[in-house]
């Protein structure tokens, strides 16, 4: 068995999101922004799906070389309905997934700076978000034991 080598907890959360591509070698060269949702959101990144690696000429993960990261501008809506909660990271991880019969990516994205307000907004909506999947399962557990149960909070609808 694999261990998990996250910091924090990821979340099957599908939130309305919008991101942009940020060249790692010259910073004034960028995408525009995508239309997409969260696949999972944590207080250490979040994960999307995306129907290419390659948007508006730009690689998500790098351009030239792969040892400069591009960087990844992410606006996300939370259902309170403030601001987009923006925060910017990088492309850490990618897998080949199926959407409608269609080749796609899943993208797992590490923040790299959030500001302390956005994060604080975050941390709360996701410890909310913790209440009501220990209040649901009939009392506290571990966080392992609620991991291995179904997510009642699973969307499947994907947008791209």
């Amino acid at each position: 068995m694999q261990k998990e080598k996250r910091r924090y907890r990821r979340y099957r959360l599908s939130l309305p999101m919008r991101f942009v591509v940020i060249s790692g070698e010259n910073r004034r060269r960028c995408t525009r922004f995508f239309r997409t949702r969260t696949w999972d959101i944590g207080l250490g990144g979040i994960s999307f799906i995306t129907p290419r690696l390659r948007l508006d000429g730009l690689h998500l993960f790098y351009d030239l070389i792969p040892t400069v990261r591009n960087q990844i501008l992410i606006q996300i809506h939370l259902p309170d309905g403030g601001t987009p909660l923006t925060a910017l990271g990088y492309a850490i991880r990618g897998q080949i997934v199926r959407v409608r019969q269609r080749r796609a990516y899943l993208v797992g994205i590490h923040f790299l700076q959030v500001s302390q307000a956005h994060g604080h907004r975050l941390r709360k909506f996701l410890e909310a978000v913790d209440r009501r999947l220990v209040g649901s399962a009939g009392g506290p557990r571990s966080v392992r034991e609620r991991a291995a149960s179904a997510d009642p909070l699973v969307k499947e609808g994907i947008r791209s």
